[in-house]
């Protein structure tokens, strides 16, 4: 099932798990294709970066000047959106391409922020978005409704437990359908773990993006004969990338629910 496929996918690709860091001066760029069916080509400042992207893929970083970048996505040389997006000295930022809440309407450009404070070393940041043509959703767990209204454009930021959590998804005030789940997601320790739902269920294109950025940890490990803590150590961004796959952004409004969040946080920024 595709959910134990992705936790083998987040515990055993070291490989896609080491990217180099951005520098300080500028800014990294990653790029969510949030267009299932389509395979864009992406371009900064005309400049191409990225050729082929297919629906549900992250790629970078890329590092960038910082300041206002333009953003460009075409297929088959043919413009699909052009957006201006800022990018902040030394920062991280996803910029993911996708459908608004009418699956037939023109495509979004929506920019999120990564936070890559330290954590706990048995913890893990999480921040999901919801970027697929759904309205307003309900996150259930265990049959029971925990948030309410979660709309397209939106994304949730907490700090939780390593581990792997469950949720499905209904439309707002309903039972049913059941639009995605349930679904188990896997959170690795010492990570940013960044969901993108993206799709219509319309359209049976339900999908996610998944990425990781390695982030510094906090605290110290169990000592042996002498306490020799390691905490504070600095880590470089590394990144992975999901194949295709069903997930919900909602499984973070759970972790909230369950008074497991450290840092909680709610950020949308559309060009």
């Amino acid at each position: 099932m595709l959910p134990l496929v992705l936790a083998v996918f987040v515990a055993a690709s070291p490989a896609l798990l080491a990217a180099p860091a951005g520098a300080a001066a500028g800014a990294n760029l990653y790029f969510v294709q949030g267009l299932p069916g389509r395979s864009l080509d992406i371009s900064v400042d005309g400049r191409q970066v990225a050729s082929g992207v297919a629906g549900g893929k992250l790629v970078g970083p890329f590092g960038v000047a910082a300041g206002k970048r333009m953003i460009t996505a075409r297929q088959g040389g043919k413009v699909v959106i052009q957006r201006e997006v800022t990018a902040g000295s030394g920062t991280s930022l996803d910029v993911v391409v996708h459908q608004p809440v009418s699956p037939n309407g023109a495509p979004l450009v929506t920019t999120y922020v990564n936070k890559l404070t330290a954590v706990p070393k048995d913890k893990a940041g999480l921040r999901v978005a919801h970027d697929a043509a759904v309205g307003p959703a309900d996150i259930r767990v265990n049959g029971n409704v925990l948030f309410e209204n979660v709309a397209n454009g939106e994304s949730l930021d907490v700090v939780v437990p390593a581990g792997t959590y469950k949720v499905d998804i209904v439309p707002t005030g309903a039972t049913s359908p059941v639009v995605l789940g349930p679904l188990d997601l896997p959170v690795q320790a010492g990570y940013l773990t960044r969901v993108f739902a993206i799709g219509a269920p319309s359209q049976q294109t339900m999908t996610v993006a998944l990425g990781t950025i390695k982030v510094p940890a906090t605290g110290s490990d169990k000592p042996g004969v002498v306490n020799t803590g390691t905490g504070g150590q600095a880590a470089g961004l590394d990144q992975a990338q999901s194949p295709a796959g069903q997930y919900g952004p909602w499984i973070v409004v759970f972790l909230a629910a369950l008074g497991i969040a450290v840092v909680t946080g709610r950020k949308v920024v559309r060009r």
